[in-house]
């Protein structure tokens, strides 16, 4: 069956991002965990005002961060034959101590449902 991943990329900075290394991140989280479908994912590159406000907003931490998460579902169904759309990420650049596709791989696992230890 296969993989097959529907990207959204809405870009606010002049930092400039491969959508083809943004595809390879999820997919290389998807298939670490068995995952085969369609997959659908918004990504957001945003200012450090940006991404601070939203921090804020829905984690009430004020302070900006790297990257945010906003899953859809709490576990994702792939048992579907409609495509699953995961979620949002929403990337800082400038916030980045990381290279930022490992940021996304990062969020894709959250969008998966799996959270850091104490979450």
């Amino acid at each position: 069956m296969g993989t097959k991943i529907d990207l959204n990329i809405e870009n606010e900075t002049s930092q400039k991002v491969d959508p083809d290394k943004i595809k390879s991140a999820i997919d290389s989280v998807l298939k670490e965990k068995n995952l085969e479908g369609e997959f659908e994912v918004d990504v957001k590159i945003v200012s450090i005002q940006e991404i601070h406000t939203l921090n804020r907003e829905y984690r009430e931490i004020d302070k900006p961060t790297d990257v945010l998460s906003f899953p859809i579902y709490e576990k994702v169904d792939v048992t579907t034959s409609r495509p699953v759309l995961l979620g949002d990420i929403v990337l800082c650049p400038e916030m980045a101590e990381v290279d930022i596709y490992e940021l996304i791989k990062h969020s894709t696992l959250h969008l998966l449902g799996y959270h850091h230890d104490g979450d």
